[in-house]
């Protein structure tokens, strides 16, 4: 039973990284430079050139996507003339399509299909976020109890150190991961009224999953959040959590 649980865990074992970037705001951004943390090894970053060079869902075409070194080392650079906010209605209820009809878009009334707009206003009151990310294949088994020297994980990383944070829902006790609070750097560079509230958050992760009568996986998390206030002009300190040992290990 043993050796065949093993070879379900060889043949089925799969790890990947992911990396996704998060940006909220309300309202227009005009010359915008960003430099954000990237997962980085060794002065490194694979699923940082599949950001800059792949082609993946949602990925902005009209923005300038980039890897530049920087005095807090390689970070992942975002140059766009504007960035405008998406402000849609309410979701509505999607009415049952008639019975024997094949024309279901129709059916939908015009004034209960979803409006979009650059304001805000009593018609398009949610602010939709812009999120695109992407994923890489890994060619090992990933280190997700302890990444941080041995994988890549977002970076600069300043005052790293245990949180006190914990999960609102017990886990079980065979799954115990651990917690990590530290600082990171984000630089903002764009013209923007005083008004302007831009929200910053990215994320990684690395996973190993694998079937043996079931999915089971095991991974860590790695994300920054910053938020922002009017036109920007320089580096600013981020939040950062990292989360490591998360899931079922074999061993």
């Amino acid at each position: 039973m043993e050796n065949q649980s093993e070879k379900m865990y060889n043949d089925s074992l799969m790890s990947s990284y992911d990396y996704s970037i998060t940006i909220t705001s309300n309202s227009t951004l005009q010359n915008v430079t960003l430099y954000l943390p990237v997962p980085v090894f060794d002065n490194k970053s694979g699923i940082g050139l599949e950001m800059v060079n792949g082609d993946y869902y949602n990925k902005p075409s009209d923005w300038n996507l980039s890897l530049e070194d920087t005095e807090y080392g390689l970070m992942f650079k975002i140059e766009a003339a504007e960035i405008q906010p998406v402000y849609h209605s309410l979701p509505v209820a999607v009415p049952e399509p008639e019975p024997g009809s094949d024309d279901f878009e129709n059916e939908i009334p015009e004034a209960e299909q979803i409006v979009e707009s650059h304001e805000y206003s009593e018609e398009t009151p949610v602010l939709a976020s812009i999120d695109f990310g992407t994923s890489l294949k890994a060619d090992h088994p990933i280190n997700t109890r302890f990444p941080y020297g041995n994988e890549s994980v977002l970076l600069p990383k300043h005052n790293l150190r245990e949180s006190e944070e914990r999960p609102e829902i017990p886990l079980p006790d065979y799954i115990n991961p651990a917690y990590f609070d530290y600082e990171s750097m984000v630089y903002a560079n764009y013209d923007a009224s005083p008004d302007a509230e831009v929200q910053i958050f990215v994320e990684m992760e690395g996973r190993n999953e694998w079937w043996i009568y079931g999915w089971q996986f095991n991974e860590y998390t790695d994300r920054i959040s910053i938020q922002l206030a009017g036109p920007q002009e320089g580096w600013v300190r981020a939040e950062g959590k990292l989360t490591t040992g998360d899931g079922i290990y074999r061993e």
